[in-house]
């Protein structure tokens, strides 16, 4: 008692200065059973405790100082957690495969930064989502939670999303549009693989100073029910670059149609070891406490030379129930076809080519 009423004296003491900081503890926790299996020779199904199927899992403190004449003074530290075991997600250092570390340590592997904003926008620094991955996450009525019902376009490495900065990039500096352009929004960033300026490929005389590097922008317009906006993003690799460029569009309708939203990712496109296209289109709609969702997505790999174009097609659907504005109940049902010697599957199970994989889930998610 007496070191609270210490602390409550210094508060007081400094209370003009407390008055314009803010500091907020955040964090989700979703648990899910889930039940996936495959087809054909050598499937193989699995039924297990997940986590982030409705939304990823995570811990996060953020705070913001006010510096007077319109600018302040923010950070964010953001971690992914696995509740189901306890256990935590690396982060990457440099944006390269060597740079990725060790799987099961808490890192605040989903964001880190340190920013600048004011009238003129923001200027973040740290380890950030880059801009081609925002339009994945938001014009999939299930965003990109670990979920069977999460865009197979994101998981299954369509667009490069599986390399180090398919997500998220370290070592990056980014600026945001300010939020009055009347509706238009924007962000562009650097990051850097922090390479020595002679450093080479091991064995070789291949030079890897810019390995790691990336450079992304987006662009969009929002007003109204209308949200579109156009991204792209480029990594450079010592074994070859990688572009992901995507187009994403959603519109909500009025009460009258009980606010329903149609969201789609129209275009996602990258090009690297081996190139790929796909496409997303579904909705969100609400209904009394809950929500129903749904979603389609056709995605194709284009390797160099190949006969056949490995497609794969994926359909979801789900309902989320609210038991309170933090709290809710949610379950899916989902199914992979594929065709061309194409053997995605959801998460957890194994599919012969040109077979399917179906799955459901049903969990609770609690935000904090």
């Amino acid at each position: 008692m007496k070191n609270y009423l210490i602390a409550l004296a210094a508060a007081s003491t400094a209370g003009g200065a407390l008055a314009q900081s803010s500091l907020t503890l955040f964090g989700v926790v979703d648990a899910a059973v889930t039940y996936t299996r495959g087809s054909g020779d050598g499937s193989a199904h699995k039924t297990q405790l997940s986590n982030s199927g409705n939304m990823f899992s995570r811990l996060g403190f953020r705070g913001t100082e006010d510096l007077g004449g319109g600018y302040s003074a923010n950070f964010w530290l953001e971690m992914g957690l696995l509740n189901d075991s306890a256990l935590g997600f690396p982060s990457n250092s440099n944006n390269q495969a060597s740079g990725n570390g060790t799987a099961g340590v808490l890192s605040f592997n989903r964001r880190s930064t340190v920013s600048l904003a004011g009238s003129f926008g923001e200027v973040r620094l740290g380890r950030d989502y880059v801009p081609a991955f925002w339009n994945t996450a938001i014009f999939d009525p299930f965003g990109t939670g670990g979920g069977i019902g999460a865009n197979q376009i994101y998981f299954s490495g369509l667009g490069g999303l599986v390399a180090p900065t398919g997500t998220r990039a370290s070592n990056s500096i980014g600026y945001l549009l300010p939020a009055s352009l009347g509706g238009f929004y924007g962000q562009v960033m650097y990051a850097m693989g922090e390479n020595d300026s002679n450093s080479v490929l091991p064995g070789t005389r291949v030079s890897n100073k810019r390995d790691g590097n990336h450079t992304g922008l987006r662009f969009g317009y929002q007003n109204g029910g209308l949200n579109i906006a156009l991204a792209t993003g480029k990594t450079r690799y010592a074994s070859g670059d990688l572009r992901v460029t995507n187009l994403g569009a959603a519109y909500t309708f009025g009460p009258s149609l009980m606010n329903l939203k149609i969201t789609s990712e129209l275009y996602t496109e990258s090009k690297g070891t081996t190139d790929a296209k796909g496409a997303l289109i579904g909705f969100q709609l609400p209904v009394g406490v809950g929500e129903i969702k749904a979603s389609y997505a056709r995605y194709r790999l284009e390797p160099a030379g190949a006969a056949l174009k490995p497609t794969s097609s994926k359909l979801a659907i789900g309902y989320v129930h609210n038991l309170s504005k933090r709290t809710a109940l949610y379950a899916t049902i989902a199914r992979i076809s594929n065709s061309n010697g194409a053997t995605q599957a959801l998460s957890g199970a194994i599919t012969a080519p040109n077979r399917a994989s179906t799955g459901t889930e049903f969990g609770m998610r609690h935000m904090f």
